[in-house]
């Protein structure tokens, strides 16, 4: 290019940046350009929940417990409920074993086991001998199979809690990339409204700058309220609802074993005023206002999720139902303590005896 020519476009140039530098930007430009670069920080907050789908749906509670839970039992009345407890005292059982004896349903084995140690002590023999053999097996047969229907119970607790551990650890990781996502974008929000304000001060655009702190103080504040307000949730199925169970108790249950259930809802024949294990459960789920202010639509809506065949959850709402099977489970698991007492009680008890020995 000729000499000349090169000049002149060095010339033009510095004409157009002396003009630049002294041209000063309108308010109307400074806010638009603040609002076009905090408004994309501040999108980086995303939506104000996100929602989990389990992958864990199992069914925990075994659909052929349905034919073993709700067959027919006989349940003494109390008049001879009390008669047999008084003849069983007389004995030497004590009053845990005769409750958990009529639970199971080997309150008439033991009748039977007493009038055949009474015949034993008349008569020695064999005969004799092999009569009580067969009745003390019978009755270990049954406090056995209780046992079993404790654990087997337990277990399908433990995996109704697995099953809600499961979304909730999800739900938790998804909330934590959410935090650290909106984390990120206070900080470009920060950065950004700071670097923007400053440079329009400096170049003289004082107002710009004004604008522009507003707009990115506006962000900020956006983001911090998604981040203190948003959070996941997820689906989770409870047809089959152990908890359900419990708040309502039904005369006859279908996921929980007959020994259990009658465990759980049986007063005691010597104190019916006292609370039943279940009603006793239901009322410390109930207690402190656990599912919202009494009579409130927050009350209904959470007894309606952690009582009804499923619905989305929160972490909180899946702690919360984690609490209510731990509680659930504990008093099931005393169970096996009056179980044992009743164990303990039938191997101190020699092959005759008469009444008022004691075990």
């Amino acid at each position: 290019m000729h000499a000349c020519g090169r000049a002149a476009i060095r010339a033009k140039a510095d004409r157009n940046a002396r003009v630049l530098r002294h041209r000063r930007l309108a308010p109307g430009a400074v806010a638009a350009l603040a609002l076009a670069l905090l408004g994309g920080c501040g999108s980086l907050s995303g939506p104000k929940g996100e929602e989990v789908v389990s992958g864990f749906d199992r069914v925990c509670a075994p659909v052929t417990r349905t034919r073993h839970a709700t067959g027919i039992e006989v349940v003494p009345s109390p008049e001879a409920l009390r008669s047999a407890s008084a003849r069983l005292e007389a004995w030497g059982f004590s009053r845990d074993a005769i409750d958990i004896a009529e639970v199971i349903g080997a309150l008439p084995l033991l009748e039977r086991l007493l009038s055949a140690e009474t015949e034993a002590a008349r008569a020695r023999g064999p005969d004799a001998e092999l009569r009580l053999l067969r009745l003390r097996m019978a009755i270990s047969e049954r406090i056995q199979l209780a046992m079993l229907d404790v654990s087997s119970t337990l277990a399908v607790i433990d995996c109704e809690g697995e099953r809600g551990d499961a979304l909730r650890v999800r739900l938790q990781a998804t909330e934590d990339r959410r935090a650290r996502r909106l984390g990120l974008a206070s900080i470009l929000v920060g950065a950004a409204t700071a670097a923007l304000s400053g440079g329009l001060s400096l170049g003289g655009a004082s107002a710009g700058g004004d604008i522009a702190g507003i707009v990115g103080g506006t962000t900020e504040a956006s983001v911090a309220t998604a981040l203190l307000f948003g959070e996941a949730s997820g689906r989770l199925r409870t047809e089959r609802n152990l908890l359900r169970e419990v708040w309502e108790r039904p005369p006859r249950s279908e996921l929980f074993p007959r020994t259990v259930w009658r465990y759980l809802t049986r007063r005691p024949v010597d104190a019916p005023d006292r609370s039943a294990p279940a009603e006793t459960v239901a009322a410390e789920w109930r207690a402190g206002e656990r599912f919202g202010p009494a009579g409130s639509q927050a009350e209904r809506d959470r007894t309606l999720l952690l009582f009804g065949a499923g619905g989305t959850y929160t972490v909180q709402e899946l702690e919360m139902r984690d609490a209510m099977l731990d509680l659930l489970e504990a008093s099931i698991a005393l169970m096996s303590e009056t179980l044992r007492i009743l164990v303990i009680e039938l191997g101190e008890r020699p092959f005759a005896e008469g009444p008022g020995a004691g075990g």
